[in-house]
């Protein structure tokens, strides 16, 4: 029998219609499908489908009500699957161009990052770090290190709160002499509180942010020595 006489000619190019918009909605990438993955041709592709199935079925064996409920169903989660997937597209969208603007605008700042260098600061000047706890402490010393590996000044600080701590160093060792300018490290020993648990402690150093770069579409801050870091990853800035 012709195509033209067949009354499942209309259902069968409709599924195929159907199975390629399904493809594209889940990753497909054959022939041009951005009209097929809307919501509105999905939509289209159905209630061809459903006259078509309705009017090719047994009017003595009819087509049960829960079925035809069930497939309407269907349709309408993929309908707002396909909207609400949309609508995340373009918040995405808008909260990147969001830290692309707020990343701009940090050019020049100082950022806090994770990281345990220091740079001995100018006469008179001091310079900023940080130490994130995890939990609570009875205290924590910060030991600065020159590049040989020797302890030249130490700082102490009693009860410390959960989080982020800050403190500064003038360049100076522990009595009060000036440094030889360079790069020094601090390492962060933690005394345990009475109440149990184990607290660990993490370095983090201040450093000027120097450029803005874009990975993928996000904003990447760019420190010192080519150091990149996206904003997610400071914990202050100044």
């Amino acid at each position: 029998m012709a195509s033209a006489t067949n009354p499942y000619s209309v259902a069968n190019n409709t599924l195929a219609t159907g199975a390629q918009a399904i493809t594209a909605a889940n990753g497909g990438s054959s022939g041009n499908t951005a009209s097929a993955t809307s919501a509105q041709s999905l939509q289209n592709n159905f209630l061809t489908l459903l006259t078509a199935q309705l009017n090719a079925q047994d009017p003595l064996n009819p087509m049960d009500n829960s079925q035809l409920t069930t497939q309407m169903a269907q349709i309408s989660q993929v309908s707002g699957l396909q909207t609400l997937n949309q609508t995340m597209q373009q918040l995405v969208s808008s909260q990147n161009a969001s830290q692309s603007m707020m990343a701009a605008g940090m050019i020049g700042g100082q950022v806090l990052v994770a990281g345990n260098t220091l740079n001995t600061p100018a006469a008179g000047q001091t310079v900023q770090a940080g130490v994130m706890l995890n939990g609570p402490a009875s205290a924590y010393q910060v030991n600065i290190v020159n590049k040989n590996g020797t302890v030249v000044d130490t700082m102490s600080v009693s009860n410390p709160s959960a989080g982020m701590n800050t403190f500064k160093w003038d360049g100076t060792d522990g009595k009060g002499n000036a440094l030889p300018a360079g790069q020094y490290t601090f390492q962060v020993q933690v005394a345990q509180a009475s109440s149990g648990g184990t607290t660990t402690a993490t370095a983090y150093n201040n450093q000027q942010v120097q450029a803005v770069t874009w990975s993928s579409g996000t904003p990447m801050l760019v420190l010192s020595g080519n150091q990149t870091v996206p904003l997610s990853a400071v914990a202050q800035m100044s």
